[in-house]
C-alpha cells in the first residue's frame, strides 16, 4: 500500500552499522524518527551510534572526529521492531497435513530453518521476537542460545512447548503422526498437573508461559486455568493465551491471563475487562492481499476471507477504542510462494493498517508496547537506549 510504504520506510540501524566496522563513528541523518516513548514522529533528527550503541539522539548533535555521515532525509528511523507472536521452528505447507508435516521434521532442520528465518526478518527490521511454541520440546531454547553464542538473529524470548487439553492444536491425527502431540504440546490433564507443567518450563527457565485456552474440539478447564496462572505468576513469569472464540477470551481474563493472543471475536463485556485489567491484545492479523492468497491456496472464496477480515478489523478497532493495549504479534509461518518470511512478518503491520489503526500507534505496537510486555522497557522501547542488534 502507497500510504505505508511512505508513512514507514523502516530504515534499520543494524544494517546501517553492519556496513561499517564495529569501532567506527556513525551520525545518521534521518528525515524522520518514531520516538516510541512519546508516541510521535520527530522531524531532521541525528542519531550517533558509537561502537554498537546508539549514544546520543537529537538535534545538531557534536560528533567526534572521523565520524562517518548516512543521510537519511527520505526516510523515517526507528527502534528494532519486535514480533510478539513468531514461530520460527515451523514451516507450514497449505496443505491438510501441513502442520503434521512441519512438525515431524528432524530436529535439526527445524532448528537450521529457524536460523534462516531469523536472520531473514532481522533484515526486514524485526530485531526481537517472542516465540510461541510449536517447537518441538524447547527447540525454541536451543535457537534462542544460538543466537546469543552467535550474536546473529533477532533476541528471542520463549515458551518452550504450548500448556495445551488433550490432542494439542492437532485435528484427527493418523496413526504415524499420534507422537507429535505430546512432542508439540505439554498436554494438561487437571489443576494438579497444570501447575506441574508451569514448574517445569519454569525449570527450562523460558520467558513466558502460553496456553491454549480453546482448540478446535477441546478447552481448558476453569480449574486448570486458574492453577496455571496463579502458579505462573507466583514463580515470575507472565501468561499468555491462544483464545479464539469470545467465551475463551472472556474466561482466560476473568482468570487472571496477562495477554491474550488472536482474539479473533471478543465481546465488548470482555474488551471492557481487558482494559480494565490491563490484559493486553496481540490481534495476529493479516493484509487483505496475503489473506486472498491464503483462501485461494486453501480452496475458501474471497468473499470468506473479506468477511473474516471485517470482523477483525471491527474487534481491533474496538480494543484500540476501549483502551485495550495492542501488541504487533504476526503469527506467520506459512510457505507460501509469494511471501517470504520477512514479508510475511511485516505483513501484520499492512493489516492493523487496514483496520484504521493510526500510524505512530502501529508503530507504538511493534515498539513501546511490545517492549512492556517482555519487561524490557528500559533498553527495547526507546531508540536513544537501545543496543545495536549486530
Amino acid at each position: 500500500m502507497k500510504i505505508f510504504s511512505k508513512c514507514i520506510q523502516i530504515v534499520l540501524l543494524l544494517l546501517s552499522v553492519n556496513s561499517y566496522a564495529q569501532n567506527q563513528n556513525i551520525l545518521l541523518k534521518a528525515g524522520k524518527m518514531y520516538d516510541s516513548e512519546k508516541n510521535i514522529f520527530l522531524l531532521n533528527q541525528q542519531i550517533l551510534i558509537i561502537g554498537n550503541k546508539v549514544a546520543k539522539v537529537g538535534k545538531n548533535l557534536k560528533v567526534p572526529a572521523a565520524t562517518t555521515v548516512i543521510e537519511l532525509k527520505n526516510a523515517t528511523v526507528t527502534p528494532g521492531l519486535i514480533d510478539a507472536h513468531s514461530h520460527l521452528l515451523l514451516d507450514m505447507d497449505q496443505s491438510k497435513t501441513g502442520m503434521e508435516e512441519a512438525s515431524d521434521k528432524p530436529a535439526s532442520v527445524r532448528i537450521q530453518e529457524g536460523i534462516q528465518f531469523g536472520a531473514e526478518i532481522l533484515k526486514a527490521g524485526f530485531t526481537t521476537v517472542r516465540d510461541l511454541g510449536n517447537s518441538g520440546q524447547y527447540l525454541d531454547l536451543q535457537l534462542k542460545q544460538i543466537f546469543e553464542k552467535e550474536k546473529s538473529g533477532p533476541r528471542m524470548f520463549v515458551s518452550g512447548p504450548i500448556i495445551s487439553p488433550k490432542g494439542g492444536q492437532f485435528n484427527k491425527l493418523p496413526e504415524k503422526y499420534t507422537h507429535l502431540i505430546n512432542q508439540e504440546y505439554r498436554v494438561i490433564n487437571g489443576a494438579e498437573d497444570a501447575t506441574q507443567a508451569v514448574l517445569e518450563h519454569r525449570a527450562k527457565q523460558v520467558d513466558v508461559i502460553k496456553i491454549c485456552v480453546n482448540t478446535d474440539s477441546q478447552k481448558l478447564t476453569w480449574e486448570e486455568l486458574v492453577a496455571v496462572v496463579k502458579t505462573a505468576h507466583q514463580n515470575g513469569l507472565t501468561v499468555t493465551a491462544h483464545a479464539t472464540d469470545p467465551t475463551s477470551v472472556h474466561n482466560a481474563a476473568l482468570a487472571g491471563v496477562d495477554g491474550i493472543e488472536h482474539g479473533y471475536a471478543i465481546g465488548d463485556s470482555t474488551l471492557a475487562l481487558m482494559a480494565k485489567k490491563r490484559i493486553y491484545l496481540v490481534p495476529t492479523d493479516l493484509s487483505k492481499e496475503r489473506a486472498l492468497v491464503m483462501v485461494k491456496g486453501v480452496g475458501l472464496s474471497e468473499d470468506y476471507a473479506k468477511e473474516a477480515l471485517d470482523g477483525f478489523h471491527k474487534r481491533l478497532s474496538k480494543a484500540y477504542q476501549n483502551g485495550v493495549t495492542i501488541v504487533c504479534g504476526s503469527d506467520f509461518y506459512n510457505k507460501i510462494k509469494e511471501y517470504s518470511r520477512a514479508s510475511g512478518t511485516r505483513d501484520v503491520l499492512i493489516g492493523y493498517l487496514e483496520a484504521g489503526l493510526p500510524v505512530n500507534e502501529i508503530l507504538k505496537s511493534a515498539t513501546w508496547n511490545a517492549a512492556l510486555v517482555l519487561k524490557k522497557k528500559e533498553n527495547l522501547a526507546s531508540l536513544s537506549k537501545m543496543p545495536m542488534r549486530i
